[in-house]
């Protein structure tokens, strides 16, 4: 049995269009999307990561605090997703250490208890029913049951629903579902396989970035002056900023300027809290021990030219 290093991140990705602040809330426009992306960021807090790794996933998996995968290099040879992140106390956008478990609970709870209804025993009252979306699987369905029953204790409702893989495919792609199971792995060494398929075209944007109500609102903000562009945007729309950021990035022919964007682009999406990152994945496979010559790399690229059976 082996666990090998593999190149990609599972995720939980929200509908950016899903009405997820409590009926009758009175904002509107960019401050009830401030609010919602307040709102997911705390949810997100509240998943424990080594719980799902330890006791559900058991195959080697590393608890994810970005969602640029760990093992993609930065400009300078390091890891890029050790450069991400909030806080110089812990590495990316989530401590996701054993310890702070009860500190990212306290502070998820002081995020919700601003937009909804707490009763005496601390459960929420007037949090919408949620629906998470997953293709069959067993493991699939273990987690969902793992974020259904860690919301259920605070008095949120989040019904499971299971397709199959096509079927789930399409509904995801055409943004028909609240919150859904997802995962990416990198194609070559470079963040930006992780990073262009969220700009308001391509198939991949499942999060729905720039589309539907998304599309007309502007409340993002690119200035990319500093780094000798004339670029310079506020209050603009997901495809006046995002968008323009990953098609400088991809013109840049300067090493170091290229990652410094690249880490922008990284710190727009999670500040929005659809990209909820869960774990790194590994690649697990058996192997006789008398097979030889056989190799694999991160990527997930199995190779046999080489490969003979010992006699």
């Amino acid at each position: 049995f082996v666990i090998a290093g593999q190149i990609g991140t599972y995720y939980v990705c929200w509908n950016v269009n899903e009405e997820i602040l409590p009926e009758g809330c009175e904002l509107t426009g960019v401050e009830a999307e401030l609010a919602r992306q307040e709102i997911r960021n705390a949810l997100g807090l509240l998943l424990d990561r080594n719980y799902i790794v330890e006791e559900i996933g058991q195959a080697g998996q590393v608890p994810a605090s970005s969602f640029v995968a760990m093992g993609l290099t930065d400009a300078d040879g390091s890891e890029f997703y050790k450069n991400t992140g909030v806080s110089e106390e812990f590495v990316g956008y989530y401590d996701t250490s054993v310890d702070a478990i009860n500190a990212n609970w306290d502070a998820a709870l002081a995020v919700l208890e601003k937009y909804y209804t707490v009763d005496e025993n601390g459960i929420f009252t007037n949090f919408p029913a949620l629906e998470y979306l997953y293709n069959t699987s067993e493991g699939h369905k273990a987690i969902g049951e793992y974020l259904a029953s860690a919301l259920a204790g605070m008095g949120i409702t989040m019904n499971l629903e299971n397709q199959e893989w096509n079927t789930f495919l399409n509904t995801r792609k055409n943004g028909d579902y609240s919150i859904a199971r997802n995962g990416w792995l990198a194609d070559y060494n470079d963040p930006i396989c992780f990073l262009d398929m969220w700009t308001s075209n391509p198939g991949n944007n499942d999060v729905q970035y720039g589309k539907g109500a998304h599309k007309d609102l502007a409340m993002y903000n690119l200035d990319l002056t500093a780094y000798g562009y004339e670029t310079k945007v506020e209050d603009g729309t997901w495809a006046e900023t995002y968008d323009k950021l990953i098609v400088e990035i991809k013109a840049c022919t300067d090493a170091e300027t290229r990652y410094e964007l690249m880490h922008i682009a990284e710190d727009m999406l999670m500040a929005t809290g659809c990209i909820a990152p869960i774990y790194y994945y590994t690649d697990i496979y058996m192997l006789n021990d008398s097979v030889e010559g056989y190799f694999c790399n991160p990527l997930g690229y199995k190779y046999f030219m080489y490969t003979t059976i010992a006699a």
